[in-house]
């Protein structure tokens, strides 16, 4: 099926920072992707088709380049959303595992000193199993951005919309839950509907047994003391007319003090 609408190409500069102990870690990446409306369903659902078109990073280390070749299975994806605009699932798992196939040797040869073979397994694996790789891409990068879920509530200044919000896999196998609460703002510009959203950790949600474990056994010391915070402040803008995001921005930090601290800011623009 081709498009209902003409596609739209956004820019996306990202900025993170990341601190472990005594290590610290900064970069930049750029994506430039385009994003096609396929089909808007009678229950106000949609199929979109959105593809990588370039991905650079300016700190070049190993671990990027890995990321980048992993990524081409994932740089063009067909997805159903749910009515909210939220990724729900991706339609085109046959084509990605195909892509994977035909890079796996290569990629696996290139980093198998550095990474054992039970590795790319998981990889595959979270390609094959039912929703799984939708998860980890989910309310992150740049599909966290595109596909924020903000559609369909009916905003009003006065009426702030409580949600909430889950990191797959934030810090190894722990995920980071987010309780948000998202207001329209006055407007800058006619036919444009601007949306905040500010959040903190939803405490209730934290695996805090999973997280106590992680870092524990990561210091060798059964006894530190580990407690977990974090905030969000986002912004996004939307075309009223057409529904269609213009510019958005997400900032992230997460913590856990004297030990951890994870920053991310999203900076999303329409450049075609």
């Amino acid at each position: 099926m081709g498009a209902v609408a003409a596609p739209r190409t956004y820019k996306l500069t990202t900025t993170s920072f990341m601190r472990m102990n005594e290590a610290e870690e900064h970069n930049v990446y750029h994506t430039v992707a385009r994003q096609t409306l396929l089909e808007r369903k009678p229950n106000n659902t949609y199929r979109l088709s959105i593809e990588v078109l370039s991905f650079e990073f300016e700190n070049r280390t190993f671990f990027n380049f890995l990321a980048a070749d992993l990524n081409q299975v994932s740089n063009k994806l067909v997805i159903q959303t749910d009515i909210y605009g939220r990724l729900e699932r991706i339609e085109n798992k046959d084509e990605m595992l195909r892509t994977w196939q035909r890079i796996r040797s290569e990629v696996i040869k290139k980093y198998e000193k550095y990474y054992p073979k039970a590795f790319f397994d998981a990889f595959e694996q979270s390609l094959q199993t039912e929703g799984l790789f939708e998860k980890t891409i989910r309310n992150k990068g740049l599909h966290g951005v595109l596909l924020p879920g903000i559609y369909g509530y009916g905003y009003a200044p006065d009426a702030p919309v409580p949600g909430t919000r889950v990191l797959e896999q934030f810090i190894n196998h722990v995920n980071l839950p987010l309780q948000t609460t998202t207001t329209a703002v006055e407007r800058q510009l006619p036919n444009q509907l601007a949306l905040e959203v500010t959040g903190g950790l939803h405490q209730e949600a934290l695996q805090e047994d999973d997280l106590r474990r992680l870092f524990r056994t990561m210091a060798d010391n059964p006894l530190l003391k580990v407690s977990m915070q974090a905030n969000c402040q986002e912004r996004y803008t939307l075309d009223e007319t057409t529904g269609w995001l213009l510019q958005a921005e997400q900032r992230l930090k997460a913590e856990v003090p004297g030990i951890y601290h994870n920053e991310v800011h999203h900076a999303l623009e329409t450049v075609g």
